[in-house]
């Protein structure tokens, strides 16, 4: 088999590279323009109503990209015109011509249809999407929502329910949204959206916003021990803080005792945290229920080793001042039965010298008024108990103990010496 060599006229040749150089230069011109405009279009800034100039360029540039419309779209739709609303549907509406198999394009195609008025194609466009992503919670979610607010619950509210499920940052907006179908039935909610941690852990968080603590706390105590010690770690120092902040300290007490850790005691109802202070006591940042050491410098407070009244440690405070202003009281929050009478006791020796009298005060939670304290902390050179009784108010579940300097007037007030205390206690009459 012989090769034969086909000859092309120069001129025919020249014509030939000439057409294909112009073919790619017409080819590349084209891939450049449409890459740059669609790389402009996707960082368009579309809140900045003054580039619609530059929308309405890069959609010349690249008519075919659904990229430049979809932004001009959205830039169109922030100035709320009646004229630009409708240049933005056109522009979704081409958006979805371009690419008919972007569900998120058939989802903005939706939105875009219900500003301007158009219900019944709107809800067709999320069915689009959802038939193009079944299991995508974000258009779940849209078209829930938009069937629920067409009187649709009992279609739209398994779609919510399905898109909480998958993805948790629905949860609470769903939790909110079942609220108002079911009227505030709890447990409606729950057969719902599911008895889930996820469930739960949202009508903790929305309950305990709308002030109904009891059902906050129900939901929160059916969250598993591990999500309480770890993914809902924040949420629960969030309910303990909205707990103690509307004076709910057997709640608070509850969620703090299932959650905190570590070493330092957990707290109990009627009873004193750490009274021993074998756990230790911190300076600063201390947590509800644990010792709350006020800030400055005097009197200096810290644990003292080996001289305690029973076990390894004992509180030290040393005094070393003449100013009024210079006191630092130490306290605790405890929660309380309502209405129930205790006995406060606690140990202490002192060789303070002073004219003003230290005590421990009983206070009210609730309204921070006193209702009982001790006799005055005389100088005692053995450990000495002190002891008071006192009943909670009825409409009160919390108590603070506090140490107390009375006496002092004008801005001078010597106190100088220790003062120990150890074995703190509050015991149920």
């Amino acid at each position: 088999m012989s090769l034969k060599i086909i000859k092309c006229e120069p001129r025919l040749a020249r014509i030939l590279l000439i057409a294909a150089a112009i073919l790619c230069v017409a080819t590349a011109w084209f891939f450049i323009k449409w890459n740059f405009a669609n790389a402009v279009a996707s960082r368009l800034d579309t809140k900045r109503v003054e580039l619609k100039p530059v929308a309405d360029w890069l959609i010349q540039i690249a008519p075919n990209d659904p990229q430049t419309h979809s932004s001009a779209a959205r830039l169109f739709e922030k100035t709320f015109d009646s004229a630009d609303l409708a240049r933005s549907l056109a522009e979704y509406e081409m958006a979805v011509a371009l690419s008919p198999n972007n569900f998120m394009t058939w989802v903005d195609l939706g939105k875009a249809r219900n500003l301007n008025g158009d219900v019944d194609r709107s809800l067709a466009a999320y069915k689009r999407a959802l038939e193009l992503a079944p299991n995508y919670a974000a258009v779940q979610w849209v078209f829930g929502n938009a069937l629920i607010r067409q009187g649709e619950a009992d279609t739209g509210f398994p779609l919510i329910a399905k898109a909480a499920a998958s993805n948790a940052d629905y949860a609470q907006p769903a939790v909110l949204t079942a609220l108002q179908i079911f009227d505030g039935d709890v447990d409606q909610v729950r057969r719902g959206l599911g008895d889930t941690d996820v469930t739960n852990s949202a009508l903790a968080a929305v309950l305990a916003g709308q002030g109904h603590f009891d059902g906050a706390f129900n939901s929160w105590s059916k969250l598993t021990a591990g999500d309480k010690d770890t993914k809902a770690k924040q949420l629960s120092e969030m309910l303990i803080e909205k707990f103690a902040a509307a004076r709910r300290f057997q709640l608070a007490a509850r969620v703090a005792s299932r959650v905190r850790t570590g070493d330092a005691e957990k707290p109990e109802i009627g009873r004193i945290t750490n009274g021993d202070f074998e756990n230790g006591v911190k300076l600063r940042n201390a947590a509800l229920f644990e010792w709350q050491i006020a800030e400055g410098t005097q009197p200096e407070i810290g644990l003292s080793e080996g001289q305690s009244y029973e076990g390894k440690y004992c509180l030290l405070l040393m005094f070393r001042t003449f100013e009024t202003a210079a006191f630092r009281s130490v306290s605790q929050t405890a929660a309380a039965v309502p209405g129930a009478e205790y006995e406060f006791e606690i140990y202490y020796r002192s060789d303070v010298k002073t004219n003003a009298s230290l005590k421990w005060e009983i206070v009210d939670a609730m309204t921070t008024v006193p209702i009982a304290s001790t006799p005055p902390m005389t100088p005692a050179p053995d450990w000495t108990p002190l002891n008071v009784r006192f009943r909670v108010p009825a409409d009160s579940d919390g108590i603070i103990i506090r140490l107390v300097r009375e006496g002092c007037s004008g801005p001078s007030c010597p106190v100088n010496g220790n003062l120990s205390v150890d074995d703190i206690s509050i015991r149920r009459l």
